[in-house]
């Protein structure tokens, strides 16, 4: 065998081994989640921005409607991807113990309410692209573009 064949092998085996490793699957634990919801099985949402509820749903037997500030039939695919924020990948998680201000949460931007269960939202990290969510005494920093679907008009949850 020629020496150059024998580089190519070379190379083209160390090229191979990398594209393994990186389409591989990885073995590690389960990305924690926002939260550990059941969505199929929730029947209230609620957005509040300022204090102030700007949008309601409602599950019934059809489905999703919209119950405030308009009753309509909602579009029920959208209604997914807004409860796809309770099943959001978790990038950091710690203690509330501190000042919530320092994160934006003594008067989150925004608060998404799931049945019983109050997801406030706070400031955006600026280096990350993230966003600090309040859950019950921990703070959960998730992607910035879940927060973006609580700021959707009303409009966009209704069936056309």
């Amino acid at each position: 065998m020629r020496p150059w064949n024998r580089v190519n092998l070379a190379l083209g085996l160390i090229a191979a081994g990398l594209l393994v490793l990186l389409v591989w699957p990885p073995h590690g634990p389960e990305q924690q989640r926002l939260t550990a919801l059941e969505t199929q099985r929730l029947t209230s949402i609620r957005i509040e921005r300022a204090d102030r509820l700007v949008l309601g749903l409602a599950r019934g037997d059809d489905g999703w409607r919209l119950d405030y500030p308009v009753r309509a039939s909602a579009e029920q695919r959208r209604v997914a991807q807004l409860l796809a924020v309770a099943r959001a990948p978790v990038q950091q998680e710690f203690s509330a113990s501190g000042s919530l201000a320092d994160y934006g949460l003594a008067q989150p931007e925004a608060v998404l309410q799931l049945d019983d269960i109050r997801l406030a939202f706070g400031d955006r990290d600026p280096v990350q692209r993230s966003r600090y969510v309040l859950v019950g005494d921990r703070i959960r920093v998730i992607d910035d573009v879940y927060f973006n679907l609580l700021t959707l008009p009303v409009g966009h949850f209704a069936a056309d």
